[in-house]
């Protein structure tokens, strides 16, 4: 399997199961930091519960009096989901070198750190070492306003020599940590540290030993660490199991990886790069897989710093998984959604952001619901399951309800409230919310035929028409030739300028003002709903990414927005007025909007930009700002890289309900030549190998289809149709 390295020891990594997260840095060690909980986001979280604040290793030279707590130099993440550090030079002349490997099995609420100490000094090489950990036991963030407050401490109790259980003083949250370091030598109490004085309130643990090494020789040891949520009990089985079966669980893991890399796999000739991002961002989805027992599994928005649930994350992020073929995956997220937004809020709403505790810390803004009723129908079409789509259309027609009846009290299939763009006082009629609602009458419209119910289907036929209609027109500034940012009376905009102008000069914008006042001065005494491009957010691409827009007018936003003001090195800024960051999901918007709209050349040249912050922090990730600060790994770059590909380069039209898939390939003129694919593509109970390569000159798609599905080659306007398992059609040179 692939690995990559880096030698950027500071930099933070996430090494993850689907129950228990570990983020330090890439030195080995675990600083504190962290908003949400100050100073508690990293050590080892078996969610909703920190186990450890972290752990350590000090080794002493006894011959030649040098200690030191060792300290990584090098930093490999494996393509299996364990992490590697290997210390060479931060030894300090002691001739040993370390390798640490790490590893969270995905199904059993632990971990297990391997140590392998090599000598290569001459003659003999003494060695005291020192194995420490801190626990800190502790809820995820929200926990204290649900009323989860932990003990004032802990209580650790010493089992054997080499096994310690920690409880904590007021809850049921145990970890337990052991290891099979020789000898006897212990000490456990709160006073006791490595090299980091970390904030927790924990214990500490320290396990001794001492060792000859010989030149060449080799000493081995584990830590382990198991905890529960719930019961001792439960905490002791699982580290007996760990403990007992952690090569086999290892093994487990590397084949839930094998796997995960056999779906949806990507080649294009000459894009090594991009071949291997695509890779790693499937790798990535499942390290922000997560599990907690008595609320769900689901994908996480991302690491360290949104280690729970949200609604808009995962509307986008799972339109990448579906295209990747982790269907078990978008449906159990969407179902926790579900049940939390049913639990929360009863009406259609979909909530925003659900902690690991379970507790719902926003119920919702108003673009999630729309994209939750249009991306109900994205999954149906993808994985033909009827029951699942008949679970959710009744809340996605609660949700159009509540959208179109309580959020737009003048009617105008506007509603208002937060959008994408949670920024204080934004709450207005924003083109995101619009757009998508749009999508979701159209969702509706398909759902309610295929469900056969005419009157609705009718209804949703109409307004949904209305709305893309509406969306064009009033969103629409034939003077920029963009979509706006917002529609509002002028009698809305006056009292949001001071703010606003706050905003942009902490961004350091000198002129907003005069910019704002200039719009109002082009609006004059006119009170009635008008568009504002008020901050240039990359929203405004949300229509040609959809696929509501005219085609004369996406055509003509897509060009300008082809410049510095919404462009730069990594991509698409989060908004072209202030030029001061980047996103995956902003850039992946944008890219799907032009692929959408026939531009694959300047789609890839987006991808191209993002693939340039590929590793920066950590390797084989791309962090949630572009280059590299925010969550070290985000959901929604799944999208960012998944769609274009897959929906749009491919061509690929699922319709698994009817065992049919459409392919309308749109490749990128510097993929003209290129052999192209994309092996073991699911689309429902199928899969299919899809070909696209030149012959003497010629250019040919040829499809796998063992499962005997239609086939449909929708090609410049041209279509062809086969059920045979073995397809291959000419294309136009």
């Amino acid at each position: 399997m692939a690995t990559l390295t880096s030698r950027h020891p500071f930099n933070l990594y996430y090494n993850a199961g689907e129950y228990v997260k570990i983020c330090g840095t890439q030195d080995g060690y675990f600083p504190d930091f962290g908003h949400h909980m100050a100073n508690e986001m990293g050590g080892v979280w078996l969610h909703p519960i920190k186990l450890l604040d972290g752990f350590w290793l000090k080794v002493t030279d006894l011959d030649r009096n040098i200690a030191v707590w060792a300290r990584a130099d090098g930093f490999t993440s494996e393509s299996w989901g364990g992490s590697r550090f290997d210390y060479d030079h931060g030894l300090s002349h002691i001739p040993v070198s370390i390798e640490r490997s790490q590893f969270a099995p995905d199904y059993e609420k632990g971990m297990v750190a391997e140590y392998e100490i090599s000598a290569y000094g001459k003659g003999t090489t003494r060695l005291k070492l020192e194995l420490l950990s801190r626990t800190d036991l502790r809820p995820v963030w929200y926990s204290d306003e649900i009323g989860i407050i932990p003990g004032a401490g802990e209580t650790a109790e010493a089992i054997t020599s080499r096994k310690v259980i920690v409880k904590d003083d007021a809850q049921d949250w145990y970890a337990m940590i052991g290891s099979d370091l020789p000898g006897t030598e212990m000490t456990v109490g709160p006073e006791i540290y490595g090299p980091e004085l970390t904030a927790g309130k924990g214990t500490g643990i320290s396990f001794v030993t001492e060792c000859t090494l010989e030149e060449k020789d080799v000493f081995r040891f584990r830590l382990f660490v198991a905890g529960s949520e719930s019961s001792r009990e439960a905490c002791e089985q699982t580290y007996s199991t760990i403990e007992r079966d952690h090569v086999s669980l290892k093994e487990q893991k590397q084949q839930l990886y094998d796997k995960l890399d056999q779906r949806a796999v990507l080649f294009i000739e000459g894009e090594d790069e991009l071949n291997e991002q695509f890779a790693w961002v499937k790798r990535n989805n499942q390290w922000l897989v997560q599990q907690v027992d008595g609320i769900g599994r689901g994908l996480t928005a991302g690491g360290p710093t949104y280690p729970w649930w949200f609604g808009c994350d995962s509307t986008y992020a799972l339109q990448g998984v579906l295209a990747t073929g982790d269907h078990q995956l978008v449906r159990d997220t969407l179902n926790l959604l579900l049940e939390k937004s049913k639990e929360a809020n009863g009406n259609g709403r979909f909530v925003h952001e659900v902690t690991t505790m379970g507790a719902v810390s926003n119920r919702g803004n108003t673009q999630e619901t729309a994209h939750y009723i249009a991306f109900v129908w994205e999954m149906f079409l993808w994985t033909g399951d009827d029951a699942l789509l008949r679970e959710h259309y009744d809340y996605c027609v609660q949700g159009i309800d509540w959208l179109l009846g309580e959020m737009d009290p003048d009617g105008d299939l506007f509603p208002s409230g937060y959008g994408i763009i949670e920024i204080a006082g934004l709450n207005m009629e924003l083109i995101d919310s619009a757009v998508y609602t749009a999508k979701a009458l159209q969702a509706l419209e398909h759902m309610s035929l295929y469900l056969g119910e005419t009157k609705r289907h009718q209804t949703y036929q109409k307004l949904a028409e209305q709305t893309v209609r509406a969306v064009n027109d009033m969103y629409w500034s034939e003077k920029d030739s963009l979509y706006a940012d917002a529609v509002a009376p002028i009698s809305d905009i006056v009292p949001k300028v001071d703010y606003m102008v706050s905003l942009a000069e902490k961004q350091g914008i000198t002129d907003y003002r005069e910019y704002v006042e200039g719009l109002l001065a082009d609006a004059g005494e006119n009170q009635k709903d008008r568009g504002w491009l008020l901050n240039k957010n990359w929203v405004i691409v949300t229509p040609m990414e959809a696929g509501i827009a005219d085609q004369d007018k996406a055509q003509r936003a897509l060009e300008a927005m082809r410049n510095r003001d919404f462009i730069g090195e990594y991509g698409t800024y989060l908004a072209a007025m202030y030029q001061q960051g980047t996103m995956t999901i902003s850039t992946g918007a944008h890219a799907v909007a032009e692929a959408a709209y026939g531009y694959p050349d300047h789609a890839l040249d987006l991808l191209r930009r993002m693939g340039k912050s590929f590793s920066r922090v950590v390797p084989g990730s791309f962090s949630e700002m572009s280059p590299d600060y925010g969550c070290v790994v985000q959901a929604w770059t799944i999208y960012a890289l998944a769609v274009p590909v897959v929906r749009h380069f491919f061509g690929v039209q699922p319709e698994a309900q009817h065992r049919r898939v459409i392919l309308s390939p749109d490749m990128p003129q510097a993929w003209a030549d290129k052999k192209c694919s994309l092996e073991h593509l699911k689309v429902g109970d199928a899969e299919f190998d899809i070909h696209v390569e030149s012959r003497e000159g010629k250019r040919y798609a040829s499809i796998s289809n063992a499962s005997g599905w239609t086939v449909v080659l929708d090609w410049k306007g041209e279509r062809r149709e086969s059920n045979e398992k073995r397809i291959e059609w000419q294309l136009e040179q």
